[in-house]
């Protein structure tokens, strides 16, 4: 017979979260939601993942209007790795977004 094992973010028996540590959930010092980076953060994050800021002079709004084929075009090596970290932040946000919006209507 398996063991039980005890999660730490499992609620208290009373059914009270308590407060959400958002800060559980970034990966960097980069805000959760890609759709609030300024320039310098789209930067930092071009930057740390190999590509070259300079070819990124936006803001998380205008990332999300670029495909894969526009990362591959200002980052030929990995720029669509890119693509996918972005579009995984972004989805991350969203699903972390609707969670909220539920929890605060009940």
């Amino acid at each position: 017979m398996p063991t039980q094992i005890r999660c730490e973010r499992v609620p208290p028996a009373d059914g009270s979260w308590g407060a959400l540590d958002l800060r559980l959930l970034q990966e960097d010092d980069l805000p959760l939601d890609p759709r609030t980076w300024g320039r310098a953060e789209v930067g930092a994050w071009v930057s740390a993942r190999g590509g070259l800021p300079e070819r990124f002079p936006m803001n998380g709004k205008a990332l999300c209007l670029m495909s894969r084929d526009m990362f591959a075009t200002r980052v030929p090596r990995n720029g669509h790795q890119l693509h996918q970290d972005f579009r995984r932040r972004l989805a991350k946000a969203l699903a972390l977004q609707e969670f909220i919006e539920k929890m605060s209507a009940k």
